[in-house]
């Protein structure tokens, strides 16, 4: 059964930094929001979720969510193995105070494994890293971009140590099912609906736009879903799967 959590996670000031100012700005566009088909309501929960900042260390709301996550499954820091996908603004100062941290990034084209600068080049559904290696694994805003996140997570899943976790969140709108806006056929990329991109358009598209069903499909692999407020916005969330054996 998943246990949900509820924090009001700036209660006490910026978890990252202890600062108690914060600013607000747009960031969903008019392109995005027609695109995703968003209403009022929702552009403006994403807006927070995203354009939420500590002026102090510029962490958003949802990256914020992710640490006040991180912080209550591992409390003290040091010796841990973390993984850290895609670098999550801001959090990296965070993390290396967890123990060992290992940081990926995607570049097509080349050799998985590889150094590209100080970071591992990953594919989240193809590792290179050996099973049951690490205790922490942490992707945000990953998932919808994968054709298969299925075996994105199995992955993550697989080179955690029992009694590991992943925490991760994806853009999810609890009102609606999931929506697939391309997919990968032998010829290459079919896209369903118009090319979608969450920002700049030399970005991955956007190939899932999750809904609720995504928590129902995931329900027996999800341990804690934890909410900074869902009556107010309930897209800041975060999801946390553990690996028990």
């Amino acid at each position: 059964m998943r246990k949900r959590r509820f924090c009001l996670i700036d209660k006490n000031g910026c978890i990252a930094c202890g600062g108690r100012t914060f600013e607000r700005r747009a960031v969903i566009n008019d392109s995005l929001a027609s695109a995703w088909g968003l209403s009022a309501r929702e552009r403006a929960d994403f807006d927070e979720r995203e354009g939420h900042t500590c002026v102090g260390c510029q962490m958003s709301k949802r990256v914020r969510m992710l640490l006040w996550s991180i912080r209550r499954l591992f409390p003290i820091s040091g010796g841990l193995r973390v993984l850290h996908f895609n670098q999550i603004n801001h959090l990296r100062p965070a993390l290396l105070a967890l123990g060992d941290l290992t940081e990926t990034c995607y570049r097509p084209g080349t050799a998985r494994g590889v150094k590209v600068g100080e970071l591992a080049n990953e594919d989240i559904g193809q590792l290179t890293f050996p099973s049951n290696h690490f205790d922490l694994a942490i992707h945000s805003e990953t998932l919808e971009h994968l054709f298969d996140f299925g075996r994105g997570l199995n992955e993550v899943q697989r080179v955690l140590r029992p009694g590991g976790a992943q925490v991760y969140t994806i853009p999810l709108l609890h009102s609606r099912p999931t929506r697939q806006r391309s997919q990968l056929t032998p010829e290459g990329t079919l896209h369903l609906l118009p090319p979608s991109f969450h920002g700049n358009e030399g970005e991955f598209p956007v190939v899932w736009e999750f809904g609720s069903d995504f928590l129902t499909q995931r329900q027996t692999c999800i341990d804690e879903l934890h909410y900074d407020n869902s009556w107010r916005n309930p897209t800041v969330f975060t999801i946390i799967e553990r690996k028990l054996q």
